[in-house]
C-alpha cells in the first residue's frame, strides 16, 4: 500500500489511540494559535519600536555649534597613501534647548577655522547626539524587530508543541511497556514448546 492515510489520527480505527488524538487536536491549536498570534505579535513589536524611536527621534533638536578653536587641519590615517579623514573633532560651543550654555568636541570638515558655525544635534538636556533616524530607517527598524517578533512567536509556539509531543511519546511508551508486561510472557511461553 503506497498511499499514505491522510487524517488517520481523525478517523475512527482500532488501532487509533486516545494519546494520537490529543496529539491531533495540539497540531491544530498550534497552527490556528500561530496563524492568528504570529501576525498580532508581530504588529506589536513593530508599532512599539516605532513609538520608541518617534519619541527618541521627536526629543532630538537642531541647534548651531560655534568653533572656538581651529579645527586640525588633516588627520592621517596611518596608510602609505596619505589620504586623510573627511572629518575631525574641534572645541566647540553651543545653545541648549532650554538656553543653557554647553561646550565639547563637534564633527567638522578639516581646516575649519574659529569661529566657524556647524549644524549639531541635541538631546532635551542640550548634549549632542546623533541626527534622528529618516522615516524611512524608522520603518525598517520597526518591521524587523515586528519580523523578528512574529518569527520568535513561532519558534516558541512550535517549541511548545515539541514539548507536548514528547510527553505524549513518552506516555505511550510506557503504555506500551505496561501492556507488553502482560502480553510478552504469554506470547513467548507459547513459542517455546
Amino acid at each position: 500500500m503506497c498511499a499514505t492515510v491522510r487524517m488517520w489520527r481523525w478517523r475512527r480505527n482500532p488501532l487509533r489511540r486516545r494519546s494520537d488524538v490529543m496529539e491531533a487536536w495540539v497540531g491544530l491549536a498550534v497552527g490556528v494559535v500561530m496563524v492568528l498570534g504570529a501576525p498580532v505579535a508581530g504588529w506589536a513589536a513593530s508599532d512599539s519600536m516605532r513609538a520608541s524611536l518617534d519619541a527618541q527621534n521627536a526629543g532630538r533638536h537642531a541647534a548651531s555649534a560655534v568653533l572656538v578653536a581651529n579645527a586640525p587641519s588633516a588627520v592621517s590615517t596611518g596608510s602609505d597613501s596619505g589620504t586623510n579623514s573627511a572629518v575631525v573633532q574641534a572645541p566647540a560651543r553651543w545653545t541648549g534647548p532650554d538656553g543653557s550654555g554647553h561646550t565639547g568636541s563637534v564633527p567638522v570638515t578639516p581646516g575649519a577655522r574659529s569661529g566657524t558655525t556647524t549644524p549639531v544635534w541635541l538631546d532635551s538636556h542640550g548634549r549632542l547626539t546623533d541626527a534622528p533616524l529618516s522615516p524611512s530607517q524608522t520603518a525598517v527598524q520597526a518591521d524587523l524587530i515586528g519580523a523578528g517578533a512574529a518569527g520568535g512567536f513561532c519558534l516558541l509556539t512550535l517549541a511548545g508543541q515539541r514539548s507536548i509531543r514528547a510527553q505524549l511519546d513518552r506516555h505511550r511508551a510506557s503504555q506500551w511497556e505496561r501492556e507488553w508486561a502482560k502480553v510478552g510472557p504469554q506470547w513467548s511461553s507459547g513459542h517455546r514448546a
